[in-house]
């Protein structure tokens, strides 16, 4: 039986975190209590599951969960190394994690109604399949990840508006993925918020992400701030047309925007048709939608050939997508989508060369989708 060996914690002035000992786990994991934390009181908290060859950390979730109100873990694994998806594995980090939130119910004021899982990287993908069979979370947030199969048993519908976060760099591998996710929970009941960091690859900003800052927010019973919203929009509307459309699509995205009730999206969402009526921005708008449609195209494809079809789509589009902005997206996802299938092609390949020949063989179902590399 996992038991929790020791937990020292010191608040002094951002409520510093301090190692938590774990039976069963390889090294410490991380614990940081709320500098308001009164243990008198019910708190909510986020365990952040680490990437490949990371360590269990809190930083990045305290500076955007803020220094109050908060109780922010930070995990590891019960095993070093990649991990391996199968039901038992996956039941068994849910058991740790089960273990850690109990111990700091009973001692630290969490209160396990709201307890959301994170996580970068490879903790994105784990994060991802917590949600899905973790029926106790509250919500998650998913970052340099995203979704590529329902776990087994299969996954049941989630409680209507359970909150998720999903941050992906838009030249990360994983961004089809990251699209991906967005409608496999979104059909499962989830209120989807997601970010795209245009400039990066698989990275996390290094100046934050405000988006993620908001979402925790709204979590803890905070409100948007309508001010920030207004200045925002104002300086975006003080940009040339084709930025200040772009600079709306993505500000349309953000948590703050679309907090029930107020009349923001529907605001942005007739400013941006307008501008997509102005000949400085009309071509670019028309190759972002088309772009759009294939990159849909390509999270619900299935086959080789369904990618190969999509393929060819991007090499259609480069051709007549005109020389902006998105060009550049679109000619990056053709690299991106060519890399796979070559890779693809590859594994196709060494399994024929280490097939038996003397031995018949079943179907292989080279129709599907195999491994893909981006995961990690």
């Amino acid at each position: 039986m996992l038991r929790i060996l020791s937990i020292g914690v010191a608040l002094i002035g951002l409520a510093e975190a301090e190692p938590l000992k774990v039976e069963g786990l390889p090294i410490p994991v991380e614990l940081s209590l709320p500098a308001n934390h009164d243990p008198g009181k019910s708190y909510p908290a986020v365990f952040y599951y680490h990437g490949s060859n990371g360590r269990p950390t809190t930083k990045v979730f305290r500076e955007h969960a803020g220094p109050n109100d908060w109780i922010v873990v930070g995990m590891t694994y019960t095993k070093p190394g990649p991990f391996t998806y199968t039901p038992e594995n996956l039941q068994r980090e849910i058991a740790v994690l089960h273990r850690v939130r109990d111990q700091l119910a009973q001692t630290k004021g969490l209160d396990p109604k709201r307890v959301y899982v994170s996580g970068f990287s490879m903790g994105g993908w784990m994060s991802g399949m917590f949600l899905q069979a973790d029926p106790s979370l509250a919500g998650a947030v998913i970052l340099g990840a995203g979704h590529m199969s329902e776990i087994k048993p299969k996954a049941v519908p989630l409680k209507p508006g359970t909150p998720l976060f999903i941050g992906v760099g838009r030249k990360d591998g994983t961004y089809p993925f990251a699209l991906k996710a967005r409608l496999f929970f979104g059909k499962l009941g989830a209120e989807v918020r997601m970010e795209t960091w245009n400039d990066l690859g698989h990275d996390f900003p290094k100046t934050g992400s405000p988006a993620l800052k908001e979402w925790f927010a709204l979590r803890n019973g905070g409100t948007r701030d309508e001010k920030a919203l207004q200045a925002e929009y104002a300086k975006i509307g003080a940009l040339p047309p084709l930025q200040q459309w772009r600079g709306l699509l993505e500000f349309r995205e953000r948590p703050y925007v679309n907090v029930a009730g107020q009349k923001w999206p529907e605001t942005l969402k007739v400013k941006i048709a307008e501008l997509e009526q102005m000949p400085e921005v009309a071509e670019e708008a028309k190759a972002f939608k088309r772009h759009r449609q294939l990159l849909a195209d390509e999270v619900n494809a299935v086959t080789l050939e369904d990618l190969q079809t999509v393929q060819a789509g991007y090499e259609t589009l480069v051709l007549q997508a005109g020389n902006g902005e998105e060009v550049k997206l679109i000619q990056e996802d053709l690299k991106r989508l060519s890399g796979l299938l070559e890779n693809f092609e590859g594994q196709r390949a060494a399994r024929e060369q280490t097939k038996p020949q003397e031995v018949p063989q079943p179907p292989r179902g080279d129709r599907q989708i195999p491994k893909n590399p981006m995961v990690r």
